[in-house]
């Protein structure tokens, strides 16, 4: 591989941790949280309205004042509600929520909410390719020579196509690290703890491209990247993202994609730890 450029230290920032799909079920603040986030999202409770009191809540759920008490604080930090004393928990408007919520959005009723996905990829591809633009910019050598070997396993032959998506969050995460924007990468974990998950993968299954399609991709990223071309990484890496897109969006509006076996939202959000 040749010279990439100029050298400099690179200083890593340790990855914001996502939870993870073996940790314990929620516990039943959590369970609590996630019902009256739904009804909220589902439109049961406005923005402006004010949710039933403490007491009123835990006869209805069959639960004591204290789990009521720390679901409507989480319910808080999602940015879902308000509270103030003598006036209780009032619903926000959506708009105001923190990024948690972007998960919750994906799923409603056991389904994938098709706006809220064309949304977030929107997100996903502006971050992950403006990433790149400035990592061409701003990353060292180390870094960039890091993401080229993965480039270089994405146009091998001899690597598994069940181990593209991998390597290509493994790329996707090394070129936001050497961006050396810590908003951009706090983003990117955000966004991408909503689209990491088992549904992911079974959406990779029936949308992975052909092999020649993501080696001609891969190419194109490396030879952007050897010369130091930000512009022309962006618009390989958006290519990229891109191509999947599409073809994930087709799959999702595919009626017997989402009668199949594999797409269950229901069981994999609960997986996740979130109820449905």
């Amino acid at each position: 591989m040749g010279q990439i450029g100029p050298t400099k230290v690179a200083q890593p920032i340790s990855p914001v941790p996502r939870r993870s799909r073996l940790t314990a079920p929620p516990s039943r603040p959590e369970s609590i949280a996630g019902r009256l986030r739904d009804e909220i999202l589902s439109g049961l409770y406005r923005a402006g309205d004010r949710l039933p009191a403490e007491r009123d809540l835990a006869a209805r759920l069959e639960v004591n004042r204290a789990s009521v008490r720390e679901a409507l604080r989480i319910l808080e930090q999602l940015g879902l509600v308000s509270i103030r004393p003598g006036d209780g928990a009032r619903v926000r408007h959506v708009q105001e929520a923190s990024l948690d919520l972007v998960r919750h959005l994906l799923f409603r009723d056991g389904k994938v909410n098709l706006p809220a996905a064309v949304q977030v990829l929107d997100v996903y591809e502006m971050l992950v390719s403006g990433a790149a633009r400035l990592a061409v910019e701003r990353g060292s050598d180390d870094e960039l020579l890091h993401a080229r070997e993965l480039l270089t396993k994405l146009g091998d032959g001899a690597t598994a196509p069940e181990d593209w998506p991998g390597i290509i969050d493994q790329l996707f995460e090394v070129m936001t690290a050497a961006s050396e924007n810590l908003v951009v990468r706090l983003c990117r974990n955000a966004i991408g703890a909503a689209l990491a998950s088992d549904l992911g993968h079974s959406f990779w299954k029936l949308v992975r491209p052909s092999a020649d399609t993501i080696r001609e991709e891969a190419r194109a990223i490396d030879r952007a990247v050897v010369a130091r071309d930000p512009v022309a990484t962006e618009e390989a890496v958006r290519a990229m993202i891109r191509e999947r897109r599409i073809r994930l969006l087709a799959a999702l509006e595919d009626p017997d994609f989402k009668s199949a076996p594999q797409f269950d939202a229901t069981r994999l959000t609960s997986q996740e730890g979130y109820p449905a």
